[in-house]
């Protein structure tokens, strides 16, 4: 009868092990959601900005600013956020004007 114990005592030992090594796995290596916040940039800061080089070495050429009310139909006709994104931090910055207007891109 000791052995027997002996024996559930360890296994419930090692399966207890493994179920906090799971939880923990699973509290170190799932990623945060991304987060999104607003950034007030300038015409100026846009112009001379690697992030815009980024978005013209794929291809895009054609940026505007929308205004907020008028974003969804922008969207609905094709046009995108330009997004700077913050990888390390899982943040998503849309950038905005001092008018609020937001800036997108044609595809």
């Amino acid at each position: 009868m000791g052995e027997f114990l002996t024996l559930v005592l360890g296994a419930s030992t090692i399966l207890g092990g493994v179920a906090a090594i799971a939880a923990i796995h699973d509290k170190w290596f799932k990623k945060a959601p991304w987060e999104e916040r607003e950034k007030e940039i300038n015409n100026t800061w846009w112009e001379s900005s690697n992030l815009k080089k980024q978005y013209s070495e794929k291809g895009i050429k054609e940026f505007s600013w929308s205004n907020a009310d008028k974003l969804v139909e922008r969207l609905v006709e094709g046009k995108c956020i330009v997004y700077e994104v913050d990888e390390e931090n899982r943040i998503r910055y849309k950038l905005i004007n001092k008018s609020g207007q937001v800036l997108i891109c044609a595809p």
